[in-house]
C-alpha cells in the first residue's frame, strides 16, 4: 500500500542522510561507508545503468575464523563474495546505495569494486582501522 511505501522511501533517506553525513573510506564510481557493522556503497546521482554490474567485496581477515573459510580461502587469507543491487541495494530519487553487513571477526583489510564481463571497472582499497 502507499502508506508502506511511504515509509519504506523515508527510511532509505534516513538511512542514506545518516550514512553520507561521515567521510567514505574509499572514493571511486562509488563511494564506500563502515557505518554500524555494514559496508555501504552510495552513488548520487546515480541511474539504472550505474548498477546492473556486480560489486565485489573481498575481506581478508587478522586471524582466520576456523571453520568459517573453505581450504582455498584459508590459504589465501581471503573471504570474496559479490553484491547484486538486485538483491542488497535500492535505486531511489537518483541515489544508488548498497549495505551488505560486515564479518563479525576482525579484518585487516577490505578490497572491493565493480566487474563487467570479467573486467575491473573500479577498485578501492580499505585498510582495517
Amino acid at each position: 500500500d502507499s502508506a508502506g511505501m511511504d515509509d519504506l522511501m523515508e527510511l532509505y533517506r534516513t538511512t542514506y542522510q545518516r550514512v553520507v553525513s561521515g567521510e567514505p573510506v574509499a572514493r571511486s564510481h562509488f563511494d564506500v561507508y563502515l557505518v554500524d557493522g555494514a559496508l555501504i556503497h552510495v552513488r548520487e546521482p546515480c541511474v539504472r545503468e550505474d548498477v546492473p554490474h556486480r560489486v565485489f567485496v573481498g575481506v581478508t581477515p587478522e586471524d582466520l575464523p576456523g571453520e568459517g573459510l573453505p581450504g582455498w580461502r584459508r590459504k589465501n587469507r581471503l573471504k570474496g563474495f559479490f553484491i547484486s543491487f538486485r538483491r542488497h541495494g535500492v535505486l531511489f530519487e537518483g541515489k544508488c546505495m548498497a549495505i551488505l553487513p560486515f564479518p563479525d571477526y576482525p579484518v585487516s583489510g577490505i578490497r572491493t569494486g565493480q566487474t563487467k564481463a570479467g573486467r575491473v571497472l573500479w577498485e578501492a582499497r580499505i585498510p582495517a582501522r
